[in-house]
């Protein structure tokens, strides 16, 4: 389910998304991409469940109670309110595997201000008696967990499955360990087209070595690197950062030539485009 929800099927609507910059509009947009209707299903779902465990938490096995009827009565309206707010909040705009911090907060948003619609319209509907204030309190945190857990989840998911790096693609060591270096094995492993496989980092600082990106060992850029190059069958050094100096560019140019590899500087460039 996970590989299939990225194959692409559709027909981008980004142009429309972007002329028309709002959340709900977004959404209705997007609800031909089967997998927002997925969402929803899930948020309703998790709504439920947090609904409950709040219930289980406070009063243990509540089934066929007084607090059963009105878990049950109530739900219909915590569903509707909760995942309008999401919808206002933004939570239905984020694409899961780019979920990072500024998504947590959209989902916070989203889960506080359905919690706060929810008391509102219990109060005006009940009246909130019989109702236990303990029980929205714990449905709030429950929920914005589920809903940050089911996002991230996503992401470990795609992580795990070999999606990324093509075993048979030419092996190459990053040179930099930084944030360059990550942002590139990233590049690598999410673009299985350009036929990489990163193997290893190098670096030059001492601090750094023998530490584990990603799974990757970082070695030594100095002494014994022809070596360890042979060892892992390199066949390209690729270099994550544009300040490299020319006595460590040329010393990396020897290596390889020595080691008959192949040398690239892979960095990012903003061009300025003419207009006219």
């Amino acid at each position: 389910g996970v590989y299939l929800s990225k194959v692409k099927v559709y027909e981008d609507r980004q142009e429309e998304l972007a002329v028309n910059n709002n959340a709900v509009f977004a959404f209705l947009v997007d609800v031909s991409y089967k997998r927002r209707i997925f969402e929803v299903f899930l948020d309703a779902f998790l709504i439920t469940l947090a609904y409950y465990a709040s219930y289980a938490l406070i009063f243990g096995s509540f089934e066929g109670t007084a607090n059963w009827t009105l878990f049950v009565s109530t739900l219909p309206v915590l569903i509707v309110l909760k995942l309008s707010s999401f919808l206002v909040a933004g939570v239905y705009r984020g694409i899961w595997r780019y979920t990072g911090i500024g998504d947590l907060v959209t989902f916070a948003k989203g889960v506080f201000l359905g919690s706060g619609l929810s008391v509102l319209a219990i109060l005006l509907l009940y009246r909130f008696q019989n109702f236990s204030r303990t029980v929205f309190v714990a449905d709030t945190f429950i929920l914005l967990m589920l809903i940050v857990g089911s996002r991230l989840a996503f992401r470990v998911f795609r992580q795990i499955l070999p999606a990324g790096n093509p075993v048979d693609g030419k092996k190459v060591f990053i040179y930099g360990a930084g944030d360059g270096g990550e942002m590139l094995y990233r590049e690598l492993r999410n673009n299985p087209a350009w036929e990489y496989q990163a193997v290893g980092f190098i670096d030059d600082d001492p601090l750094k070595l023998d530490k584990v990106i990603h799974g990757l060992r970082v070695f030594d850029a100095n002494g014994t690197l022809p070596e360890i190059l042979g060892s892992k069958d390199v066949q390209e050094i690729l270099i994550s950062f544009k300040e490299i100096t020319p006595e460590n560019l040329e010393r990396m140019k020897e290596i390889c030539r020595n080691s008959h590899i192949s040398l690239r500087q892979a960095e990012m460039r903003i061009e300025p485009i003419d207009l006219d």
